[in-house]
């Protein structure tokens, strides 16, 4: 029986609690919870008959261990005669009218409630008791829910969220996101480089998504140039496809991901003193950084420095110092000008200015040593991991334009995709097999165009929807105004139309969420004023777009608050 059906009998006798010391514990009795997991049982005596379906709080005085569900109905316990010297070692002996019931139980690791009452086996009537349990188990069938959609997602890789408003549909996908990425709080998922999240609207392009072409000021001199540049999917695409890459590597390929690594940081160390952020040991080169008594780098952009004598006639602009360039010269392990200039497959300009090239060179030693730069922290980075994008209300878009050629990119993972756009004279697009998408739908919104079948089988749909919420422990949930509007859309849990519910609308797409109905009188909106000026507004717009019938129209206004 599932607990909702429980729940819904309002009859706490259901309930019970099982000391798990055949006596006191002050008395040496032992612990017998260990026992009862090992054979998925519960006991008890006849005449306190737990009855098959039943709750059962397992506790250690006033510390609950655990909960078990009675699979069940009593048996007696010589039907374990082959047990009992089990039970003779936890002190419980086969006496007449001791029974036993088959069941599941859950361990609690970290109680967060305490149970006072010191009797072995009672029925327990204590309704904060009862919410303690019931929470519990919901906690523990939200996370069983969650690795469900999780594995769902391993799977397909992408899945659409779909429900009416006020599901929780973007909560859960970031609950969902921070199982993916290992996190312990779903806090820890805003600032962590796995993560991102947008939302689409009616207006979004390939070109705000994908790739697109965007007005730059020329690093080459004066004016504009035009470039293609990765927009979100493919910025994040690329650096999940690096880490999938990156993890693959063998030992040599990792020593060059721990140079360009290192590299990074000492980019990032002239940068900041490029911007004031850090003082230059030539405190009177105020943001430059010098590499020589009269040659400084003086800017630097996401490909290369920027560097020039304050005498320099022929390039007053400054000289580019690529940082590709660099990465092979200390990829090559050489010290000397003369042997920069053989290294093969440097730019003839690098082989010309290979004195300043040096220069850097001896810095870039100087500031791995002094920093103490590690191998190991950075060998950590190569272990692989999932990287989650959350779109909320993805059918706002035109998908299929959106997308492009990804639609392909979303089935065949770790495949390359042709972009209409090049970057940096590349026209591949991959979307790597740890990069996931997480999609949320308003199924209630029909001004938008619906998903088309292409899209449609490459991802999974999940339906969300409204529930009671009202055993939730950090909450009050208006319970009767809920029912009374689920009412209006069904009358079995979503699985047929009331008579209010226009047949062309699904009831379970359509009917309102359960955060509707959650009290924020510490926020200003209390359930009557939430049931004034948020659900009644949208009853009445159901009603005038057909959803709802016009006989509705009198019991959309009766409704009132309980709480």
């Amino acid at each position: 029986m599932r607990l909702e059906e429980q729940r819904n009998k309002n009859n706490y006798m259901n309930f019970w609690k099982l000391g798990c010391r055949w006596g006191k514990k002050t008395e040496g009795k032992p612990l017998f919870f260990d026992l009862l997991i090992k054979e998925n049982i519960v006991i008890s005596w006849d005449h306190l008959d737990f009855g098959k379906d039943s709750i059962i709080l397992l506790t250690d005085g006033f510390t609950p261990l655990g909960i078990a569900r009675t699979l069940s109905t009593k048996r007696p316990i010589q039907e374990l005669i082959d047990k009992e010297t089990y039970f003779k070692e936890k002190q419980i002996y086969f006496e007449e009218g001791l029974v036993y019931y088959n069941a599941s139980i859950i361990p609690i690791k970290k109680p967060t409630f305490t149970y006072d009452a010191q009797q072995g086996i009672i029925r327990i009537s204590n309704t904060t008791t009862v919410k303690h349990i019931t929470s519990f188990m919901d906690s523990l069938n939200q996370k069983t829910q969650i690795e469900s959609y999780k594995k769902i997602l391993e799977y397909k890789k992408q899945v659409i969220l779909q429900g009416p408003p006020g599901t929780g549909k973007t909560k859960l996908a970031k609950e969902i996101a921070k199982e993916m990425l290992g996190l312990s709080d779903i806090k820890g998922i805003e600032n962590n480089d796995q993560f991102k999240l947008i939302q689409f609207h009616p207006s979004y392009t390939y070109e705000d998504f994908v790739r697109g072409v965007v007005a730059k000021p020329n690093p080459e001199g004066e004016g504009i140039i035009y470039e293609a540049e990765n927009k979100i999917l493919a910025k994040f695409a690329k650096e999940a496809l690096e880490n999938y890459k990156d993890s693959q590597k063998d030992i040599e390929s990792k020593e060059r991901v721990i140079i360009k690594t290192k590299l990074e940081r000492f980019i990032d160390h002239i940068q900041n003193i490029l911007d004031g952020d850090e003082s230059d040991a030539k405190e009177s080169h105020p943001n430059k950084y010098m590499l020589t008594d009269n040659v400084y780098i003086f800017e630097s952009d996401d490909k290369r420095f920027k560097y020039k004598g304050d005498n320099w006639l022929s390039h007053p602009k400054g000289l580019n110092m690529k940082y590709s360039e660099i990465e092979k010269i200390i990829a090559s392990n050489v010290k000397e000008r003369s042997d920069i200039k053989k290294i093969s497959g440097l730019d003839s300009l690098t082989k010309s200015h290979a004195t300043y090239f040096k220069e850097i060179i001896d810095k870039y030693d100087d500031f791995i040593k002094t920093e103490k730069v590690s191998d190991k922290s950075i060998e950590q980075k190569q272990i692989l991991k999932n990287h989650v994008l959350i779109i909320d209300e993805i059918n706002r878009a035109n998908l299929s334009s959106v997308l492009g050629e990804l639609i392909y990119a979303l089935e065949y993972r770790g495949k390359s995709v042709e972009s209409i756009y090049a970057v940096e004279e590349n026209n591949e697009l991959i979307l790597p097999p740890n990069l996931y998408i997480i999609g949320t739908m308003n199924t209630a919104d029909r001004s938008v165009g619906h998903i088309d079948y292409a899209i449609r089988r490459r991802f999974a749909f999940v339906d969300v929807l409204p529930k009671d919420l009202s055993e939730e422990e950090e909450i009050t949930f208006d319970s009767k105004l809920f029912n009374s509007v689920q009412e209006l859309f069904t009358t079995d849990n979503y699985k047929t139309h009331s008579n209010h519910l226009s047949t062309d609308f699904d009831p379970k797409e359509v009917a309102l969420g359960h955060s509707y109905f959650i009290d924020k009188t510490d926020e200003g909106g209390s359930m009557s004023i939430r049931l004034e000026y948020e659900i009644k507004p949208i009853l009445r717009e159901y009603v005038k777009d057909g959803i709802l019938k016009e006989t509705v129209k009198a019991e959309i206004e009766k409704l009132t608050a309980s709480i």
